[in-house]
């Protein structure tokens, strides 16, 4: 029997294929060497930033200076470099009781302080507090205005009385906003919760609800547009991480052109070329394997690769589970039911199913579904996780779960055609495709 061999939990995993299945090809991302010296590297993007004059020239004696960084849920390892970046502040002026640090974490939970040390690493912080950010309280938010685009722009106080704002990230490809990364960190990072429902619709329409690869998609040019409004000179740090989730760029400077530059990198190590949709995609979760919610990016970055209605079979580590997300507690109509529903509802009536049938929902949970139900639609999806519940899939229904790999690929026998042609993405976390027709601007 032929096999695949998919990197998962620390070990390869071996996947018995049908007879007849054809691998037409293994799509993993561009290798791409990690930095011998992040130190070396960080310092040499601060002394030649793109878009703007370097940070020791900007007079940081005189600055309040808020340093905004991404939250535990995210695999920037930031604790690694945070101590160099710091020095390099204080080395050039900046006073450390003029600072502070500002998790941003949209609408996730507050950071405990053992992930917070975790996050910033074992630097001498300087006295240098830190604080979480909340999307709720509005005794710490500031209105701005409106975008063009109609979005209600409300930001964390601790911006608006900033005059030098420093944002710490990763640019990795994301599903809804193109590429992650940039003012990324400030909106949604530190705004309000109505600014964050309104800046993810933006992408959310039954016709173009994955914007996976692409650099200008409304969500950003929006989440741009609201970050302008403060007024406030905006420097960002990040960095392009390889499939291991080493650092092997950083790129320093002004929010968009410092960020695009970083975006073309991306695109060459992670955007691969496809000649064609197949009739199954097998994906494994690698590098995003922290929870559900970032195990679920590689099957939505590989979704353009599988014809319409043929199926993704997914293996997702989630290490810590299903994460913060909601999870129903009752069981969803089976898989089989609802996606014949949503074939039959259309594309155009899916938001308004879950406004109604989820009255309440919270602002990702509501987006998160608009995206999974859209897939759910267009492919069969099945999912093996060792660390996730038995019943994760039937209460979310838009997956059917298999608790052995044995099981899943006896499903996929009898669902797949008996000469199916096959792609694997050993990598799908931070992988997806590219066909002729595409352009990577």
């Amino acid at each position: 029997m032929p096999t695949v061999d998919i990197p998962f939990e620390q070990g390869v995993l071996s996947v018995p294929l049908p007879e007849g299945w054809q691998v037409v090809d293994t799509i993993r991302p561009l290798p791409h060497a990690k930095l011998e010296d992040e130190r070396a590297g960080l310092i040499a993007a601060l002394e030649n930033p793109i878009g703007t004059s370097p940070l020791r020239d900007k007079a940081l004696s005189q600055k309040r200076i808020v340093i905004c960084i991404d939250d535990i849920s995210r695999p920037t390892p930031t604790g690694r470099y945070f101590g160099t970046l710091l020095n390099y502040l204080v080395a050039h002026g900046a006073n450390p009781a003029n600072m502070l640090i500002l998790f941003a974490l949209g609408v996730h939970r507050d950071m405990t302080a053992e992930e917070a040390q975790q996050k910033l690493g074992a630097a001498d912080l300087l006295g240098i507090p830190w604080h979480n950010h909340s999307s709720t309280d509005s005794l710490e938010l500031a209105t701005l205005g409106t975008t063009t685009r109609g979005t209600h722009i409300a930001l964390n106080r601790h911006l608006v009385d900033a005059d030098l704002i420093l944002t710490l990230g990763a640019v990795d490809p994301h599903l809804l906003l193109g590429f992650s990364g940039g003012c990324k960190m400030i909106l949604p990072g530190l705004a309000s919760a109505r600014t964050i429902a309104e800046n993810h619709m933006q992408g959310v329409s039954h016709a173009h609800y994955n914007y996976i690869g692409i650099a200008d998609s409304p969500m950003r040019l929006d989440l741009e547009e609201g970050a302008s409004m403060l007024g406030k000179e905006i420097f960002i740090i990040n960095a392009v991480m390889n499939e291991s989730l080493e650092v092997c760029a950083f790129f320093a400077g002004h929010p968009v052109a410092a960020h695009r530059e970083a975006v073309r990198v991306v695109q060459s190590i992670n955007a691969r070329p496809v000649q064609e949709p197949v009739d199954v995609v097998i994906v494994a979760s690698n590098p995003m394997n922290a929870d559900l919610r970032q195990g679920l990016k590689c099957i939505g970055n590989v979704e353009a690769s599988v014809r319409p209605d043929g199926l993704i079979i997914g293996f997702l580590e989630c290490r810590n589970g299903i994460g913060d997300i909601t999870i129903p507690t009752s069981k969803s109509p089976p898989n089989k039911i609802l996606r014949f529903l949503l074939k039959c509802i259309g594309s155009k009536r899916v938001l308004g199913l879950i406004d109604r049938v989820k009255k309440g929902a919270g602002i990702e949970e509501r987006f998160l579904a608009h995206f999974s139900m859209q897939l759910a639609r267009n492919c069969q999806i099945f999912v093996h996780s060792r660390q996730l519940p038995a019943d994760i899939g039937a209460r979310v229904g838009l997956f059917v779960q298999f608790a052995t790999v044995e099981a899943m690929m006896a499903a996929a026998r009898k669902r797949a055609p008996k000469n199916a042609r096959v792609l694997v993405y050993p990598y799908a976390g931070a992988t997806y495709p590219i066909f002729s027709k595409d352009s990577q601007s």
